[in-house]
């Protein structure tokens, strides 16, 4: 190897160390575990304690600066709004969840997994919600609930793969778009040397919904291990590689497009280490959350959100929704687990004071076959409904319950398009222009008690 392509080797190798160790960590001696349930058939499992992080995660072209001393701790502008998606992956069975009870229709196509009108947490004389939703139940009595009936969208896809593209880029027609539709919110909000916390996703990838080439993006599977690391064999090694990294990327040697991503990138990722290693000295939780990993993900929602980090976009998936056999049981034990999570994150919300700044969002990729199938569960749908948690919402019933007597080829028909769900917390929760990101105008629902 000549000594031009011997240089060119080892300052490539030293750009993708550094790159490497800001952008990947994990805890010594364990192994990756996602914080959220199997997307798979099958019952839910309980997920382990998660133990890997990933500083930065998707696509970015931008270059936040460092974080000052004072700069965290004022990242979440006063008043600044964060929202919260749930997506629900497999596609959510929507219909034994928000149910028709008083419609015999029901209990003809669904005789084994149907839920009985005594079971039902009534809503009104026509719908109620499933037995296991007795927070929800809790909270649409209280306001703090919108339950959006039907949504879907024209023409509907019922490949998994499609539709969560469809639903994460907005644009069910025509290509695929670069940015997803709140990677398209981040891009119109971000200034350099921001937070590099301002989106965030719980997760070991960055989704769809958020990508884009000008806004940093975190992917976190833990706040309490998120840390830089060295080869466990040489632990005495952490400190001094830090340090070379630090004066490589203050003062780099030579002039290069990787060298330069390097050094504008290298103390925002330091100080974030810094601040979220800090998160359990300010955190007290407010709520008892359920032993599940989604209750324990969104705890550490909740310390990111209190402890000023300034995230405005969070995102958490939980599985388990391709109920295509057994359904009834598999789809209680979510239920739980969903209603339960999320009352108990609200709960700690207004504990915190910040019941009033966040709104969270749930959705699907389809909802589920209106008959039931041989196998006791579901196929793949279409339609289903949406929930939208928060304080600062006007709770209730929207749109139509899906007609079972109307149905498109077996699916229910949507009332709502998804997109119209979106333009509503874009325009009314996030204060964004929603048709220069949609990509066209929807009508809004006005679940949201005031605009931002």
């Amino acid at each position: 190897m000549s000594s031009t392509s011997r240089r060119g080797f080892l300052t490539t190798g030293v750009v993708a160390a550094v790159a490497g160790l800001a952008a990947a960590c994990t805890t010594p001696g364990t192994s990756p575990a996602a914080p959220q349930t199997s997307a798979a058939d099958g019952p839910p499992t309980e997920a382990q304690p998660v133990q890997t992080e990933v500083v930065a995660g998707g696509t970015t072209d931008a270059t936040p600066t460092a974080l000052d001393g004072s700069a965290a701790a004022t990242a979440q502008r006063p008043g600044a709004r964060s929202l919260v998606v749930l997506q629900l992956s497999g596609g959510h069975d929507g219909l034994n969840a928000v149910i028709p009870y008083a419609d015999g229709l029901y209990y003809q196509l669904r005789p084994q997994i149907g839920i009985a009108p005594d079971k039902v947490l009534q809503l009104n004389d026509a719908v109620g919600l499933h037995p296991n939703l007795t927070s929800f139940k809790a909270l649409y009595d209280s306001g703090q609930l919108a339950i959006l009936q039907g949504v879907g969208y024209p023409n509907p896809n019922r490949s998994h793969f499609r539709s969560m593209e469809i639903w994460q880029t907005a644009r069910p027609d025509g290509p695929t778009p670069e940015q997803g539709w709140l990677g398209a919110f981040l891009a119109e909000i971000y200034k350099t040397g921001d937070s590099p916390f301002e989106c965030v996703n719980f997760g070991a990838s960055v989704p769809q919904a958020l990508h884009t080439t000008h806004a940093p993006v975190a992917a976190i599977q833990d706040t309490s291990t998120f840390q830089f690391l060295v080869d466990r064999r040489l632990p005495s090694m952490k400190d001094p590689l830090l340090k070379s990294f630090s004066q490589v990327a203050s003062r780099p040697a030579q002039t290069m497009p990787a060298l330069q991503l390097v050094a504008s990138t290298w103390q925002a990722t330091s100080q974030g280490v810094a601040t979220l290693n800090s998160l359990t000295e300010k955190y007290r939780a407010r709520a008892q959350y359920p032993n599940n990993a989604l209750g324990k993900t969104l705890q550490q929602v909740a310390q990111m959100l209190s402890s000023d980090t300034g995230a405005r976009v969070v995102y958490l998936q939980l599985g388990g929704f391709d109920t295509h056999a057994n359904e009834k049981v598999q789809h209680a034990t979510l239920m739980t687990q969903l209603a339960d999570s999320l009352a108990a994150f609200q709960t700690d919300l207004e504990g915190q004071g910040l019941a009033d700044r966040v709104l969270t969002m749930t959705f699907s990729e389809f909802g589920r076959r209106v008959k039931e199938n041989g196998s006791q569960g579901t196929d793949h749908g279409a339609a289903g409904p949406m929930f939208v948690v928060g304080k600062s919402i006007k709770g209730g019933l929207y749109g139509d319950h899906p007609n079972l007597s109307d149905l498109d080829d077996g699916d229910l028909k949507f009332g709502i398009d998804f997109r119209s769900v979106y333009a509503s917390v874009l325009e009314d929760w996030l204060g964004a222009s929603a048709p220069d990101l949609l990509g066209g105008t929807f009508d809004k629902l006005n679940f949201v008690t005031t605009s931002a």
